[in-house]
């Protein structure tokens, strides 16, 4: 059986996962955790898929903590769906409580094939395959990526 995340659900449930938010403020948030709070509550390998669809950007960790966060908590070959804000929108910038806004190749230092995964593998950061990214919005507000956690890698 499958087992989902739904990392600061908000008003965006997934029905059958685990719908997470700071607090409970609606029917359908099973649990609530501020994920500035590391480590979080999910034991190592528990999930075979975790969203974190328009949160990441609001926790006060850089996006390699919460993002290694999210390598530890899901299971080997699981994927990751991120979503973060554009740089190049000024609607990133609208909201205060945004502190990361990010450009296309911001994951590509944990995937070790990447140009950038090689040059920069002194950084450690855990590995991840990127499977898809892509523009989201029109115009282009928000950038989403489906990754894979790697657990071994040449």
């Amino acid at each position: 059986m499958s087992k989902v995340l739904n990392l600061g659900a908000g008003n965006k449930l997934i029905k059958g996962a685990v719908n997470h938010d700071v607090t409970y403020h609606r029917p359908g948030i099973d649990m609530t955790w501020d994920l500035n709070q590391m480590p979080w509550p999910w034991d190592d390998e528990t999930f075979n898929e975790v969203y974190a669809l328009s949160v990441l950007e609001h926790l006060r960790q850089n996006l390699a903590e919460s993002v290694n966060e999210i390598w530890r908590i899901t299971k080997p070959d699981g994927f990751a769906h991120i979503k973060l804000p554009y740089w190049n929108s000024a609607t990133s910038y609208s909201d205060p409580t945004h502190l990361h806004v990010v450009s296309e190749a911001i994951f590509d230092q944990f995937d070790p094939s990447t140009k950038r995964g090689k040059e920069y593998a002194f950084y450690r950061l855990l590995p991840w395959k990127i499977v898809e990214m892509q523009r989201i919005n029109d115009p282009a507000t928000s950038l989403r990526w489906k990754l894979q956690k790697l657990v071994s890698y040449d």
